[in-house]
């Protein structure tokens, strides 16, 4: 017998966070998200989001042993956004076990009929930032710093309950050339003539969050213009932001920090990548605290992978050429510190502004990710 418990305790939430890692570690491919990350994430007095969010975490149990865990998330601005009677799962882990799936999925779906919703859709989060959408191929490849990693079964199950895909994103993996290619850096060259945008340039990250923070905080109200009509988007809340800067600047690495300027300072766009913690991750379980913080500082210096997190341009400025200064500068860089090749985030198949933006890198769509959907009656 399967039994569904909400989460209410600090040990419950511990449990919650390490159960995928405890599922999923023997897996090659399987990479950890930062467990305190996650700890603030899920808990209201540390996460802005739960003041728009009515959310209820479950864990599944099975012969008294944990076997699959759901995030339920009621999104109450994406619904008022979108005219949408929606309830979102997200975080969910399960062993090879339909029933269990179907459990966890029926925990989300009577959550979600206390308030009159409709559908049942994820994964998703509590914003765009969050991580999203489930693996439907390129099960071979470890996830980025961005993603959750789930095995094949996973999809099986959703199909077998009768979800179906209700979004699309591709996920591309871009070698890294020997050197910066001569016509990028002429387009570059030209365009900081022609358009008077300038290239930030940072000291150190001590330095950037005590005198610069400004400029992170509108790089990320930038992302919130330029992705505005993405699938599900909503802007972040001035909190939000505050929490976003906080979880970044102590992971980035200012050789991939790129900040474009107009001539009256004001951010017009930015790209930002990390060399990937992923691997220093895996050997600590996720946990920063007490020693694996050492691990991921040495991994972002020596790391050979890219993780492209965010690039955006202002609407006015996407058709100047302006994102040819981010791309000249972190292939330059990369190319100085060894990096073999870069993955980019999940992007919507209907972004095309994106996806063109690769298509001249010779770009490897190697996974595939999606947002399910279906009637929240499904399990009637």
């Amino acid at each position: 017998m399967i039994e569904i418990k909400q989460v209410t305790t600090k040990r419950q939430l511990k449990k919650f966070i390490q159960f995928p890692v405890k599922l999923l570690n023997h897996i090659e491919a399987f990479t950890p998200y930062i467990y305190e990350d996650e700890m603030d994430n899920l808990r209201p007095k540390t996460n802005p989001a739960f003041s728009y969010c009515d959310v209820r975490l479950f864990l599944a149990y099975k012969d008294g042993k944990i076997v699959g865990r759901i995030a339920a998330i009621l999104n109450h601005r994406t619904n008022e956004k979108y005219n949408e009677k929606r309830i979102r799962f997200n975080r969910i882990d399960m062993i090879d076990d339909f029933e269990v799936t179907k459990a966890l999925i029926k925990a989300v779906a009577d959550f979600g009929k206390q308030f009159g919703m409709e559908e049942i859709v994820g994964p998703l989060g509590f914003n765009d930032q969050d991580k999203e959408g489930l693996l439907i191929a390129g099960f071979e490849y470890h996830n980025m710093f961005v993603t959750f990693y789930h095995p094949p079964y996973y999809v099986e199950h959703f199909r077998k309950l009768g979800f179906v895909e209700d979004a699309i994103w591709n996920e591309y993996r871009i070698e890294i050339p020997k050197e910066v290619p001569p016509r990028l850096s002429k387009l570059a060259n030209f365009t900081k003539r022609t358009t008077g945008v300038k290239l930030l340039e940072f000291k150190n990250k001590r330095y950037l969050k005590k005198h610069q923070r400004r400029y992170i905080l509108e790089a990320l109200e930038l992302v919130d213009l330029a992705y505005a009509d993405l699938y599900g988007y909503i802007p972040n809340n001035p909190e939000q932001l505050e929490v976003l800067v906080d979880q970044y600047i102590p992971l980035v690495d200012l050789d991939f920090v790129s900040i474009i300027v107009d001539e009256n300072d004001k951010v017009i766009a930015m790209g930002l990548m990390i060399p990937t913690p992923v691997f220093a991750l895996k050997k600590h379980n996720g946990k920063l605290l007490p020693f694996g913080v050492f691990s991921v500082l040495r991994a972002l210096k020596k790391s050979d992978v890219l993780d492209m997190l965010l690039v955006a341009v202002h609407p006015d400025y996407q058709k100047t050429g302006v994102i040819t200064l981010i791309f000249e500068r972190s292939i330059e860089n990369a190319i100085k510190r060894g990096i073999r090749y870069a993955e980019t985030g999940p992007e919507l198949v209907t972004n095309v502004d994106m996806t063109s933006l690769w298509k001249h890198m010779n770009p490897n769509q190697h996974k595939k990710r999606a947002a399910f959907i279906a009637p929240i009656t499904l399990l009637d």
